[in-house]
């Protein structure tokens, strides 16, 4: 099946709210954040992960019928390895360039080495990505059996009734579930998205912004209602992808959406650093004083931040160092085969006990 360049989009909208939440967050620790901008970032929490997800599991339906072997090698390891490698790059980073929003995984080597226990990254996006890969892939064909309770506890997390120890575990209840509706919902989604029109995704548009902007306002304050709402809005963030990709005058917008929208990676990767070493640059430099809080600094940050990414990108594939975006095959077949015998061992380990009852209940024949 054709993709649909709306993906592409909505990745590139997704992907931008994702370094604008981290250019604010490290511009408030700092006293330079503009006035406003703090309940912006707050509310768009409801549309930014839960669009990605969605979107992801989308995508990664595609890999619903692979071997478990085939899974680990095209997916699975490539993710583990720039999660890996990432985290000790920004753990190093940050510990030299101590920013003013200190990131959990540079308090010290503890929260690294648990990182594939208990994620404190601000990479968990691609920690969450594989293990819902993982369990969407396990679940098979009950996956869509999965829907109502990881609903329940997307809720019961976004509502703090259920309070995950770990901020990562946390956002993944929270987020489950729009993976899993991407994944199980892949066909009808896509249908639908292929044959949305441009005066009905203009009015979904129009839907998603003033539920975003009613609950800003505190206008929906009842139980569910923040879940509610991100379902809402997730919808009509699809909606609004697919009305740039249809109306004429949005051409370069679109293009530009969708091009970023296939270079997530790298951006996702990168972009936290730039945001945190620029930040930490400013007010040692003594700029913060001459330029106030102007409206413009997140967004210049956002800009800043996507272009130095894609730019260290493009410099190390140009020095020949690929293997800090793609794992190397080499470590993709020896981690997939070391996972396979693994995987070999506990199932014989398994089948053993249930073999020698079934031994003994023959008297012992084989």
């Amino acid at each position: 099946m054709r993709r649909l360049p709306a993906l592409d989009v909505a990745r590139g909208l997704a992907i931008v709210l994702v370094v604008l939440h981290h250019a604010v967050l490290h511009l408030d620790a700092a006293h330079l954040l503009p006035a406003g901008w703090r309940s912006v970032n707050g509310e768009l929490v409801l549309l930014r992960m839960p669009l990605f997800f969605l979107v992801s599991g989308l995508l990664a339906a595609s890999a619903a019928g692979r071997s478990w072997g085939r899974l680990l090698r095209s997916r699975l390891v490539p993710l583990l390895w720039v999660f890996a490698l990432w985290s000790l790059v920004r753990f190093a980073v940050f510990r030299v360039v101590t920013p003013r929003f200190q990131p959990w995984e540079a308090d010290s080597l503890v929260p690294l080495l648990l990182a594939p226990l208990r994620p404190t990254t601000g990479l968990w996006y691609l920690y969450a990505l594989a293990a819902f890969t993982v369990a969407a892939r396990a679940l098979g064909r009950r996956a869509a059996w999965v829907l109502v309770p990881a609903a329940l506890l997307s809720v019961a997390t976004s509502e703090q009734v259920l309070r995950a120890p770990y901020y990562v575990w946390h956002q993944m209840g929270r987020c489950f579930v729009f993976f899993l509706l991407g994944w199980c919902l892949r066909a009808q989604l896509l249908r639908l998205l292929g044959t949305l029109r441009v005066l009905p995704a203009a009015g979904l548009s129009a839907v998603g912004a003033g539920v975003l902007v009613a609950h800003g306002a505190g206008l929906l304050e009842v139980v569910g209602a923040a879940s509610a709402v991100s379902v809402v809005a997730v919808v009509c963030g699809l909606a609004f992808a697919v009305l740039l990709t249809a109306l004429p005058g949005a051409g370069a917008l679109c293009a530009a959406a969708g091009w970023l929208g296939r270079r997530t990676l790298p951006v996702y990767l990168v972009h936290e650093l730039v945001v945190g070493v620029g930040t930490s640059a400013v007010v040692a430099l003594g700029v913060a004083a001459a330029w106030g809080r102007p409206w413009w600094l997140p967004p210049v940050w956002v800009v800043l931040a996507v272009l130095v990414s894609l730019g260290v990108r493009a410099v190390a594939l140009r020095v020949g160092a690929s293997w800090a975006y793609e794992a190397p095959a080499a470590v993709v077949e020896r981690a997939a085969g070391l996972v396979e015998r693994v995987g070999g061992v506990l199932q014989r380990a398994v089948r053993a006990p249930a073999g020698r009852g079934a031994r003994r209940e023959h008297g012992g024949t084989p």
